[in-house]
Formats: structure tokens, C-alpha cells, sequence
């Protein structure tokens, strides 16, 4: 079946799932519970055949129906928006039923099969949830946290955020459809980084966009560093941002020393 063709088989699919959320709950629980099996999978055989089998699968077979949806820090918005709980990562982790927190993947598989690690960031950085959540849920459930403190929760996000890391919902069978909140660097992450080299998995843009304050701006540059997604660029003593290119992850505010940047929602919003 051409591409062209199941374009409105997968829109079936996804108005379904928001008809009966249930469904896309059990999918996501389903597909969370054989995650890491998939991703043991996919990296033996890239390793053997030196194929990016990754990008191969999420082109012919998940078809962009995992991936990562960017979701920043509230504390990174500009204090006058008004966002809804889903919008923002500790929000709707309050609203989830948080297990527990665990290493991550990806730094974890690379450190163990490389002499030298390719960043010092933390390990235990992997947000759990219960089971399957929708986004149609969030702005109506209670607070829920278990296992671990909303201390716990609030440092752990706090101290990813300074270690200019990305906060993403990892998503199946659609990005409303979350199993774990996992907190990316873009030299590690099977998501980011395979999207930075190829654009594949998939990864979908947080609902907020970076606005720099050119009053406050000195034209530093510190925020290019920073900016995995290429919205930043410095020359000539001069700061370019491309706002097509942001993902509003946020990170450029955290980095900012001045305060000059600030997250606002897209004017589709």
C-alpha cells in the first residue's frame, strides 16, 4: 500500500483513538512494556549489518507513530501565558500516575558498550508512568504521584532543565499517547539524535516557540550552544534565530544569563 494511501487510514486510526482513548492506552501500555526489547533489537542488528534500521522502521513500518513530543518547564514561559496542564512537563506529570524514576536507555547502553561516554549527564533520568496515558485526560485527572516524592520530581526536572536536557513524552500509538517522560542530550538519545542526523524517529514541537527580548539580548551567542535544533545561528557579531526551526524545548532560556528569552505559544494556539 502506497504512502498516499494510508495517509487517511492512519487519520481513521487516530480520530478513533480520540473517540475511545481507552484503546490508545492500552496500545501505549502495550508498546511501552516491549520498548526496550525493540530498541535491544534494532541496535544489535544496526551494529552487525551497519544498517539504520531505526530510520528503515520508522519510514515503512511505525510511520512516525512513535517518537517524542517536546513538552518545557513552566518555568520557562513567559509568566503572563496561560498554558493548559499538557502543555507543560511537571503539570502533567502531576496529573499522571508516576511510578518511579529510572536510568535512561540510551546513556546507560552507551556507556556499556563504549570506553569513553559521550556526556556526563545523569543516568537516572526516566520518568515512569503507570500505565498508558492520553492527553485527552490530562486537564481533568487529580494529582496522582506515587513511589516518588513531587520533591523528587520537581528537583529531577530542575537539574535536567540546568543540564540543558530535553523533556520528552515518548509516545505511541500517536503523540497523545505518552508512556514515559524521558529528559534527552542530543549526543545519546535514540530519538534526538537519530532525528538530528536523519529525521527519523519522529519528533513533534512543543506548543510554545522562543521570543527574545532585544532590549535585554547582548548578542552573546551563549544560546546557540545550546539550540540542538538549529534555530540559532551566530555571525558577524550578529544573533539569528529562525523560528520555523525552534521546538521550544526551552533550553535557550535556562542558558540565557541575561533572562532575554522567553517561551510564548504559537500564535495557532
Amino acid at each position: 500500500m502506497s504512502l498516499s494511501h494510508r495517509r487517511p487510514f492512519y487519520k481513521k486510526i487516530d480520530r478513533l483513538l480520540e473517540r475511545i482513548p481507552l484503546l490508545g492506552k492500552i496500545l501505549t501500555s502495550f508498546f511501552g512494556i516491549q520498548e526496550w526489547i525493540m530498541l535491544e533489537f534494532t541496535r544489535k542488528i544496526e551494529k552487525k549489518f551497519k544498517i539504520n534500521l531505526m530510520h528503515k522502521l520508522n519510514c515503512y513500518v511505525l510511520k512516525g507513530r512513535w517518537g517524542g513530543k517536546i513538552v518545557p518547564l513552566n518555568k520557562n514561559i513567559a509568566g503572563e501565558i496561560r498554558f493548559l496542564p499538557s502543555q507543560e512537563i511537571f503539570e502533567l506529570l502531576s496529573r499522571s500516575n508516576v511510578t518511579g524514576i529510572s536510568n535512561c536507555y540510551c546513556r546507560e547502553t552507551q556507556r556499556r558498550y563504549n570506553e569513553k561516554p559521550n556526556c556526563d549527564h545523569p543516568l537516572q533520568t526516566c520518568i515512569h508512568i503507570g500505565s498508558g496515558k492520553s492527553l485527552y485526560d490530562i486537564p481533568f485527572k487529580s494529582n496522582n504521584l506515587k513511589k516518588v516524592s513531587r520533591e523528587e520530581v520537581v528537583n529531577l526536572l530542575e537539574k535536567c532543565d540546568q543540564e540543558g536536557l530535553v523533556h520528552q513524552l515518548i509516545y505511541y500509538p500517536n503523540p497523545n499517547f505518552y508512556y514515559i517522560v524521558c529528559n534527552c542530550c542530543p549526543c545519546c538519545c535514540v530519538i534526538l539524535s537519530k532525528f538530528l542526523r536523519n529525521g527519523s524517529p519522529q519528533m513533534v514541537k512543543s506548543d510554545f516557540v522562543a521570543e527574545t527580548n532585544p532590549q535585554l539580548c547582548v548578542n552573546c551567542g551563549k544560546c546557540v550552544e545550546w539550540c540542538y535544533f538549529g534555530a540559532r545561528t551566530y555571525s558577524d557579531h550578529h544573533l539569528e534565530f529562525k523560528q520555523s526551526f525552534c521546538f521550544g524545548c526551552g533550553i535557550c532560556v535556562e542558558k540565557c544569563a541575561q533572562k532575554a528569552i522567553t517561551l510564548k505559544l504559537k500564535a495557532s494556539q
